[in-house]
């Protein structure tokens, strides 16, 4: 009998004192495991758009971000994708400053 797979929900967003999040469920991916991370994502059934701080936020929330020494963003409410079903998985820094991972299952046609 196949292993059971526990399909991602959505989840209460919680951000931290910085303004980052992490889904409770998600796993505990290392910079190094991307072809894992790429599988689970396929295995999840899971459409991903990312949502940069820099090209989403209004230019003051931007501006406001980069010229802070703190990597702070809790007054960014990251755009959601159009269409249903979209759900956050994390929001984090990047070496290019903050992203939002949207997530949502693939849409069958």
């Amino acid at each position: 009998m196949p292993e059971k797979i526990n399909l991602m929900q959505p989840a209460l967003v919680v951000r931290d004192e910085y303004g980052m999040f992490e889904h409770p469920y998600l796993p505990d991916f290392e910079e190094e495991d991307g072809e894992k991370c790429k599988a689970w994502i396929v295995q999840q059934g899971l459409q991903l758009v990312m949502v940069y701080l820099e090209t989403d936020a209004p230019e003051e929330i931007a501006d406001r971000y980069y010229a802070s020494d703190e990597p702070h963003c809790g007054h960014w409410e990251p755009g959601k994708p159009e269409g249903d079903g979209w759900f956050c998985l994390a929001i984090h820094d990047t070496d290019d400053g903050p992203v939002c991972c949207w997530a949502r299952r693939e849409v069958q046609p």
